[in-house]
């Protein structure tokens, strides 16, 4: 305990010198929120619902920032933007609304499309927006027999534009929407799909919720549509979904955005709230509207898109519009477990006693790595696993890297999978599921989900620059709560993931010289992780692979100054960037995914 509050009172000082005040009573607030948290004994932010985080978020900052109006003549290029509202089937009164926002962009280069029922086009010619409008712009009242997406497919067919943004009838685009949109698509020349931060609007005393979005996410996407209708297609993308909509199938948003991602030479996020969403309108949308039995519409887009992309692989709805994948193993490989220990007998057989009781994936080896244990039972336990597994000396000072590179290359496995002695298996399906994303190709490493042994979760997910070099997603929030969007829950990529549980492939660990030596206890994971992404792997998080962990309990209160100051020497400048697959508007003082108030 005395060297943990002896670091924190040096972070404290390091942080005040390099950073000044206002960022040491930050890091201050996060300490005590870990600890408050940590003890259940709440605290006034973390405590609140993401409602309440917004009603603050807002008062402090504001949603739209102002940029001025675009000039045509100054950009590099101008394109033409055709907006698609879909009337069919939804409330005539809130079209004017959404008109308006449409009217109020500082971006004059657009187009409109209304496609609407047949009952519904002369009232809609009659609203003041729309004469105004037909005045103005380009502006196109289509008559559909359809509702929802296809309605809003058909609309499109009778669109030019360039670049495309679906809208419903109700929801509204920011001021400055097309505006941002179009400096992104001016700076980034081969952005083909653009998304952006939503909120809700406020509706029926509901409060708005706002969804500040990871950048892109291949694996999150294949979990849930994160990015709804804030996307901005470039036309020539969506040919698949009007050609498939031309043959008589019924293809909806998530559809479009499958094909879209396959398809993208950029991707690009805005990390702003530029679209407001109608909270609550969903009942005769076609696309949204969930069949009393069979397979949701979202969940047959996934299948299609599995099956369009080759991948033997069955999908799970958890809960709607929620999905888990479970990838086809032609054969399974062998997984090399390592596993480093020092004397903690107790810790280390029930760690063991779990893999072999829990575990269903048959093909593995285990190697245990003895790091100067002295005492006589853990000789006499050695003496009695090595009839079973491979027990190896590593003598000398602690160091986690050098004890598992040394353990890599003793290896056997196609799959090296990284474990701390203090780990217990809980799902026995933990290991397949972290073979299946590893088998996939350009997938570096994969990582489980860890709770303490109260049933809150202990990691899911490495975010940079939380806390310092690295922060736990989702730490000390109760496993059964859905959280942030229910990030916590779902397959997604991260920057890093923790080496507690870790499953990396051979080949691959050897290519970048495993792990560096010279962080030998801490942010190990972190750099290893980093540098599997620099060379072009993703880094996996998968929520369905569950261990309790009792987090470093063989080492209490080992910390390491020197490798905080060598991550931040390594990769301090891409810390302070901001985690790609977190959000800037997001806390960086706290680890469970609160709004930065």
């Amino acid at each position: 305990m005395g060297h943990r509050v002896w670091w924190m009172v040096e972070r404290c000082a390091h942080v005040l010198k390099h950073e000044g005040l206002i960022s040491l009573g930050r890091k201050i607030k996060g300490i005590v929120t870990r600890f408050h948290r940590e003890w259940n004994l709440g605290w006034p932010f973390s405590s609140m619902s993401l409602a309440q985080q917004y009603k603050i978020w807002l008062a402090r900052y504001s949603v739209e920032t102002g940029l001025p109006a675009v000039k045509c003549e100054n950009l590099v290029r101008a394109p033409l933007i055709s907006i698609v509202v879909s009337v069919a089937g939804l409330p005539l009164h809130l079209l004017s609304d959404t008109l308006t926002s449409i009217v109020q962009q500082g971006y004059a280069k657009w187009e409109l499309v209304l496609a609407c029922e047949s009952s519904q086009a002369t009232a809609i010619r009659c609203l003041p927006e729309v004469i105004c409008l037909s005045e103005q712009h380009a502006l196109r009242i289509l008559e559909v027999e359809a509702h929802g997406f296809r309605a809003l497919i058909l609309g499109l067919t009778a669109s030019s534009g360039e670049f495309v943004w679906f809208l419903k009838c109700g929801d509204l685009l920011a001021p400055d929407a097309l505006t941002s949109v179009v400096h992104a698509l001016d700076q980034e020349k081969t952005t083909d799909l653009l998304y952006c931060d939503e909120d809700q609007i406020p509706c029926g005393g509901i409060d708005p919720i706002p969804f500040f979005k990871p950048s892109w996410s291949p694996e999150l996407l294949l979990s849930m549509n994160y990015l709804s209708y804030s996307t901005v297609f470039r036309r020539t993308l969506l040919s698949d979904v009007i050609e498939a909509s031309e043959r008589g199938l019924d293809p909806c948003l998530y559809d479009s955005l499958l094909w879209a991602s396959e398809h993208a030479d950029g991707i690009v996020h805005l990390a702003r709230i530029l679209y407001h969403s109608r909270a609550g309108l969903t009942s005769q949308v076609g696309d949204e509207t969930r069949p009393v039995s069979g397979a949701s519409p979202e969940r047959a887009a996934l299948e299609r898109a599995l099956e369009r992309r080759g991948i033997a692989g069955k999908v799970e709805e958890t809960v709607p519009g929620h999905f888990h994948i479970r990838y086809r193993l032609e054969e399974p490989s062998l997984v090399s477990i390592i596993i480093p220990t020092r004397d903690r007998v107790p810790m280390l057989s029930k760690c063991l006693a779990s893999i072999v009781a829990r575990t269903t994936y048959a093909a593995y080896e285990i190697l245990i790595l003895d790091n100067e244990s002295a005492t006589e039972d853990a000789k006499k336990y050695f003496d009695e696993i090595v009839k079973k597994w491979r027990v190896l000396s590593y003598p000398g000072p602690f160091n986690f890297s050098a004890i598992n590179n040394y353990a890599a290359g003793e290896a056997k496995g196609r799959y090296l999978l990284f474990l701390n002695d203090d780990t217990e298996v809980i799902s026995p399906d933990w290991l397949t599921i972290m073979v299946e994303q590893a088998s996939r190709p350009n997938i570096g490493a994969v990582g489980a989900k860890l709770l303490f042994p109260s049933g809150r979760i202990q990691h899911g997910g490495v975010v940079l620059g939380v806390g310092g070099v690295a922060g736990h997603a989702f730490r000390h929030m109760p496993n059964h709560e859905w959280g942030y969007h229910g990030l916590a829950h779902m397959t997604r990529n991260c920057s890093a993931v923790t080496g507690a549980c870790m499953l990396v492939p051979r080949a691959l660990f050897f290519k970048i010289q495993g792990f560096d030596p010279a962080l030998p206890v801490e942010y190990n994971d972190v750099d290893l992780c980093l540098r599997i992404a620099r060379e072009g792997y993703r880094i996996v998080y998968a929520p369905d692979a569950v261990l309790h962990h009792y987090e470093s309990a063989t080492r209490r209160g080992t910390r390491c100054r020197t490798d905080e100051a060598r991550a931040q020497q390594l990769w301090g400048e891409l810390i302070r960037q901001g985690d790609r697959y977190y959000n800037v508007n997001l806390t960086r003082d706290q680890e469970d995914w609160s709004l930065k108030l």
